[in-house]
């Protein structure tokens, strides 16, 4: 599980072995579990909320948002060379 990055008290990361979906990361305030919130990068420079399973209160949710807006290309980079393929990003209709 690596993490990316702790914004307003949250862990950003992913799963090692969610390399073949789309560019994403979760979010949690504790251990990763599956049923944490999971967010879309979109190949726009923009982010997509797939869920809030982890309930994360919409003031959270924002801060958490323009921390990974500030850190878009990072996280990109990070994604890609932790999986190290091509990025496959969400596409805005699904």
């Amino acid at each position: 599980m690596p993490e990316f990055l702790r914004a307003a008290g949250y862990k950003i990361y992913f799963w090692s072995n969610e390399s073949d979906e789309p560019v994403h990361f979760h979010v949690t305030k504790g251990n990763p579990s599956k049923n944490d919130t999971k967010i879309w990068v979109l190949s726009t420079g923009s982010l997509r909320l797939a869920n809030n399973k982890g309930r994360i209160p919409e003031k959270d949710l924002s801060r958490i948002f323009s921390a990974m807006q500030i850190y878009y290309f990072d996280f990109l980079d990070f994604w890609k060379n932790y999986h190290g393929r091509e990025l496959k990003f969400k596409d805005k209709e699904n």
